[in-house]
């Protein structure tokens, strides 16, 4: 998978540092600083999200609003490292300032008390690294491994610290068979459902172009009856978060087990799509996501 600019321990390390010692006002003017700055070099990622917005949004790539998006994109970017690095250094009471509420949190409590397990879904739209701060649950995340062990080192300490265990997924059997058995007692486990990072998905519609989608939550939820709960951690115009949790998709289990797949992943996209189209500005995703594109 090709690495964001900012993907280094240099980098990492250096936000660190700041979030830790610099004022957060501060740390949040520097972040959107640095934003721009990438964003005036990254023709590249500029081009990506401009395809991929031009496919939720209708427009064409070079729509005035795209373009104003993808700036947008970036800052909001900034900010997310910035408050990734920083909230977990807080005391959990401190932490909540940063959160406004979270909506339909019923949903995730009844799902809770079926004593199935949770598998909560999202895609790269908002903040979904600082959930962690919100939850009043235990809960795990799976994550693919950094590209060094000092950038995984200190992701992995600030995860720790807001209390959230991390499922890092290799080529090991291993990795899978914890997860069955975190559900199987009743965890929440969350993950991305929305970008196939290891080459194992399946082609299916999404924006009305065919593009491959991880079937791993899916087939979790299949296995072991855990609860699929589609949630987001989406920024408000002040700078602070809010969580929302969807309804259960309803997990197709009969019949041909491909099709089943399919019809869950369609009802997956559906609320993806739904989301993306509400807050464009807070979907990070610079590679094209269509298997083709237009030439």
């Amino acid at each position: 998978m090709r690495r964001h600019t900012l993907d280094t321990p240099v980098s990492y390390y250096t936000i660190f540092l700041f979030t830790r010692y610099i004022p957060i006002g501060l740390c949040h003017f520097l972040g959107k600083i640095t934003a721009l700055i990438v964003y005036a070099f990254s023709r590249r990622d500029r081009a990506g999200l401009g395809y991929n917005l031009s496919l939720a949004l209708q427009r064409p790539p070079d729509d005035p609003f795209i373009r104003r998006t993808i700036r947008r994109i970036f800052i909001n970017y900034g900010r997310y490292l910035v408050d990734f690095f920083y909230l977990p250094q807080l005391s959990r009471v401190k932490a909540r300032r940063f959160f406004s509420h979270l909506q339909n949190k019923e949903i995730l409590d009844q799902a809770i008390s079926e004593g199935k397990g949770v598998i909560i879904l999202s895609a790269h739209v908002g903040n979904w690294e600082v959930s962690g701060n919100m939850a009043e649950h235990p809960m795990a995340v799976v994550a693919m491994a950094h590209n060094t062990d000092k950038t995984e080192g200190l992701v992995n300490r600030l995860r720790n610290n807001q209390g959230v265990r991390q499922f890092v997924i290799e080529d090991s059997l291993f990795s899978g068979i914890e997860i069955l058995h975190y559900l199987r007692n009743n965890g929440i486990v969350a993950m991305i459902g929305d970008k196939d990072f290891w080459g194992t998905g399946k082609v299916i519609s999404f924006f009305g172009k065919k593009v491959v989608f991880p079937v791993g939550p899916v087939v979790l939820a299949m296995t072991t009856g855990a609860a699929l709960l589609p949630a987001f951690v989406l920024m408000q115009p002040d700078g602070r978060y809010f969580g929302i949790v969807e309804k259960p998709i309803v997990v197709h289990r009969e019949g041909d087990r491909d099709q089943a797949i399919e019809k869950n992943l369609m009802e997956i996209t559906a609320v993806f799509e739904r989301y993306i189209r509400q807050y464009p500005d807070q979907w990070y995703c610079p590679d094209p996501i269509a298997l083709e594109t237009d030439s």
